[in-house]
């Protein structure tokens, strides 16, 4: 299964059934922002009296997602997109939830992995200063990392 339109999905449990999950719209997505690999974790690495490296790898191979939203998303736009994500989160206040994303190195899609949504910091670029029913708040590009490898327990 190579790329088929989509980059990042989230959901509550690991399930490819359509409205079982929510893929981040591209079009959140800054050009030339998103980055998606594997971390390789080590157990017990040591080098020896030669200087040769012994690695015990592990099975699993930790995915981290990250990109940055668009420059000028609105607070309106913004909220739709976290209301949509934390909609997926399993363990609230963890902001975790299983995670699916596309992966150059592979050119294809990682397995479904348990992960949770990193603090993150918007910062505004502009809020109009206005007495209107919904004033508009635009934001500087914020940036959005998804890490997985979370023990399910």
């Amino acid at each position: 299964m190579a790329y088929e339109g989509w980059l990042i999905r989230v959901a509550r449990t690991p399930s490819d059934k359509i409205g079982e999950f929510y893929n981040i719209p591209i079009k959140y997505i800054a050009a030339e922002s998103y980055s998606a690999y594997v971390n390789m974790q080590d157990v017990d690495t040591w080098p020896d009296a030669n200087g040769y490296q012994h690695r015990d790898a592990v099975e699993l191979k930790a995915l981290k997602v990250e990109f940055e939203t668009r420059a000028m998303m609105t607070n309106i736009t913004f909220s739709e997109l976290m209301r949509n994500i934390a909609a997926q989160y399993n363990v609230p206040k963890a902001r975790q939830f299983y995670m699916q994303a596309y992966v150059p190195e592979y050119d294809n899609y990682f397995e479904w992995q348990m992960g949770y949504l990193a603090d993150f910091q918007p910062q505004m670029y502009y809020a109009e200063n206005s007495l209107k029913k919904n004033p508009i708040i635009q934001y500087n590009p914020i940036r959005l990392a998804f890490i997985g490898g979370v023990y399910r327990g």
